[in-house]
């Protein structure tokens, strides 16, 4: 008798256990991805990975997994824990129109009309992931197995055409996304059609940004491409031999400087892009943008760096 009891209460807490399992999938899948990688600056495991910040109305905004957000408004000196409304990665952000956008896992959108102090889901029909997210002509476009794009700003999306891409920029009235094998893909009308351009690699794109009337993208094998006719050609840019294998995974133009930040690496081009130094091989972020005259970087374990010329760095978070 005694031992059916026994079996009797471990089948009811078998039971129990897996049902809280199926009905927390968010809070399991957010668990499962919360350890840091391996290239990581720090071993705190307490605080998560940052993939992405950008900056408007005086406000930065660092998103990344588990739904995780930290937002500054006195130009990066102190970082808040903001409320995103979801535990899936977060993998971009963007700014326009007075609104942040924030793109993700599993097809999650996340806009603030409220310098993100409270955030609302953005209606998609798709569910597949995005990676890239860029603002221009009223128009918020992002990407990965889609191109969407939202003209309410952030609120209700449509999909435009499929790609397999990374990150997007605008600029001279131009979006222009990059991703897998080199992929550059063009579109003058507001993301509604798409063309391709040669961009001369086949190594991995995996950022794009625009500044000082050109286009540039970053990616592995110490890749960095340039374009100075809204995309059409591109032409190669040289970079320092310790770098010549390195995986870059962002670029930001700010101060007359292109900035590129990635695995051990910070280059910094002051002669609009023609050479790009480094000046920074201990530090890895995965993203970087330009505000208020401060360059935010960010990376895993919530690291959070501020520089006002790309050469000095100074840890503002945790």
């Amino acid at each position: 008798m005694k031992k059916f009891h026994i079996c009797f209460y471990i089948i009811v807490f078998f039971i129990s256990a897996c049902s809280d399992f199926k009905g927390n999938e968010d809070d399991v899948e957010a668990s499962l991805s919360s350890t840091p990688s391996s290239n990581s600056n720090t071993t705190n495991t307490s605080y998560k990975n940052l993939n992405a910040v950008t900056f408007g109305n005086n406000t930065f905004i660092a998103v990344g997994r588990n739904g995780v957000m930290r937002s500054s408004s006195d130009n990066g000196s102190t970082w808040d824990n903001v409320t995103s409304g979801t535990t899936r990665e977060l993998k971009e952000v963007a700014f326009g129109n007075n609104t942040f956008v924030s793109v993700g896992q599993r097809g999650t959108i996340r806009y603030s009309e409220d310098n993100g102090s409270s955030w609302n889901a953005g209606t998609w029909s798709g569910n597949s992931n995005l990676y890239g997210i860029a603002f221009g002509n009223d128009t918020f476009v992002a990407l990965n197995s889609n191109f969407i794009r939202s003209t309410d700003n952030g609120s209700n999306w449509e999909t435009k055409s499929t790609a397999n891409l990374s990150d997007l920029a605008f600029g001279n009235s131009t979006f222009i996304s990059c991703g897998a094998s080199g992929t550059i893909y063009l579109s003058t009308d507001n993301g509604s059609g798409w063309s391709t351009s040669n961009s001369g690699t086949t190594n991995s794109l995996n950022d794009i940004t625009f500044g000082g009337n050109q286009f540039f993208s970053v990616g592995n094998g110490g890749t960095i491409v340039k374009s100075a006719d809204n995309g059409s050609s591109w032409n190669s840019v040289t970079v320092p031999a310790e770098h010549s294998t390195t995986t870059f995974n962002s670029i930001i133009y700010g101060n007359n400087k292109f900035l590129v930040i990635g695995r051990n690496a910070v280059l910094v081009s002051s002669d609009n892009g023609s050479t790009f130094p480094e000046k920074e091989n201990t530090l890895t972020f995965n993203d970087v943008t330009y505000g208020n005259g401060l360059f935010v970087a960010v990376g895993n374990n919530e690291i959070i760096y501020t520089s006002t010329d790309g050469d000095t760095w100074t840890k503002v978070h945790p």
